[in-house]
């Protein structure tokens, strides 16, 4: 009864260190300098309703270089905050089309 005892809780161990995900060493600092970041407020057509918002801040959140993104149907716009050394309008604009909206 004893080894069975000792048997589970070593498997248990094992279980427990296996789905422990390890420390990760791929985090990496980011410096960005305040010098490098511009806000733009870009149009865009095509949103109707707070789900395009979410879609289009998520497509364009996922560029390097982006800091922030806030997309408004009602307003028909977004305003993103990037880094100048990292991306510019032109590959913003080219995401938010490829999400399926027109800038302009």
């Amino acid at each position: 009864m004893k080894k069975h005892i000792i048997s589970l809780l070593l498997i248990g161990l094992a279980l427990f260190v296996a789905c422990t995900p390890p420390e990760s060493s791929s985090k990496k600092d980011i410096i960005i300098k305040k010098s490098n970041i511009v806000k733009r407020s870009v149009g865009v057509n095509g949103m109707t309703c707070v789900g395009c918002e979410v879609t289009l801040e998520d497509q364009v959140s996922k560029i390097e270089g982006v800091v922030s993104v806030k997309a408004s149907h009602t307003d028909s716009k977004a305003v993103i905050e990037f880094d100048t050394t990292k991306t510019n309008l032109h590959i913003i604009k080219k995401i938010i089309k490829e999400a399926g909206y027109q800038s302009y």
